[in-house]
């Protein structure tokens, strides 16, 4: 399969079918292209491809026991980007012995 090169008219239609809610699968088939190619270039014009995802929400700070798991041997750590993650415990952080 040759490779399959977007061009602004293209591009500007799979604008429209990405608007209107068609995958990145049926998208890439109707240009005989593939759907990597097809998320590729919409990462590459984000402004016209807004994400289709909505942000993962966290549980409130005041989350109850049935809403927040407790492992004895996990910890919740804070991630840079301010995700909450559980990871096991390390003695030599957590100053805990396993």
């Amino acid at each position: 399969m040759t490779s399959f090169i977007w061009t602004d008219d293209n591009i500007a239609v799979a604008e429209k079918l990405w608007a209107d809610g068609i995958s990145a699968r049926e998208i890439a088939e109707r240009f005989g292209s593939k759907k990597n190619s097809v998320i590729t270039m919409a990462g590459k014009h984000r402004d016209r491809f807004p994400a289709r995802q909505s942000a993962r929400v966290s549980l409130p700070a005041d989350a109850t026991a049935a809403q927040r798991a407790h492992h004895a041997d996990r910890v919740i750590r804070v991630t840079f980007s301010g995700a909450e993650v559980t990871l096991p415990r390390v003695a030599f952080i957590d100053g805990a012995a396993i």
